[in-house]
């Protein structure tokens, strides 16, 4: 059983140090690898803002410029490597079907789905790789993408200092957030399903 008192205040000590650097690392390693659950971690500091711990400004700038950075990272990654090293073989997470089959949907609602990226957990870098496979303008990733991933952050934020006024522990807190976050995602998810069939047609 972790204990989330102990963990709340080791986060705060040192003027919120340890929280904002674990903010930046997280959310940075989630834009490159997805599986790391950074949205845990904002929501937990996020809760933390609800009672006063954190300031929410540190907070806020730390997952925004490090999801932005761990995103931007994997178009630079896509966009050097062009197209062409996805279709020759398989590589991990991307065959060249899946590829193919998502290049097709990008060149529609690329702009749409680098903003609702963010939303879809498990699955964060795959849209702004796409788009550096397909050398999708970098003016429209900053605008549509890092858009997105404030937006995200916002609301995470926001749902953190709600529930956590609501909460009377941490941990009650924490299964409301990842609830509404999992709910959120679901929604991103039949949106992009929706896209993906009116594109089929």
């Amino acid at each position: 059983m972790i204990d989330l008192e102990g963990l709340a205040k080791s986060f705060v000590s040192g003027g919120g140090l340890w929280a904002y650097l674990t903010l930046f690392v997280t959310t940075f390693i989630e834009g490159i690898f997805p599986p790391i659950p950074s949205d845990v971690v904002v929501l937990f500091c996020a809760l933390l803002i609800s009672r006063g711990e954190l300031h929410w400004l540190p907070c806020f700038a730390s997952a925004f410029v490090g999801g932005s950075l761990g995103a931007l990272l994997v178009y630079w990654f896509g966009s050097a490597h062009g197209r062409s090293y996805f279709l020759a073989r398989p590589r991990l997470f991307v065959t060249p079907e899946r590829f193919l089959a998502s290049e097709g949907l990008f060149k529609r609602y690329g702009n749409l789905i680098l903003a609702l990226n963010r939303a879809v957990v498990g699955g964060r870098s795959f849209g702004f790789l796409v788009a550096g496979l397909m050398h999708h303008r970098l003016k429209d990733v900053l605008l549509y993408g890092l858009s997105g991933i404030f937006g995200w952050y916002v609301l995470l934020f926001l749902l953190g200092v709600k529930f956590g006024g609501l909460a009377s522990r941490l941990v009650n807190g924490i299964v409301m957030m990842v609830m509404s976050v999992l709910l959120l995602s679901l929604l991103s998810l039949i949106i992009s399903r929706i896209l993906l069939n009116r594109w089929k047609r």
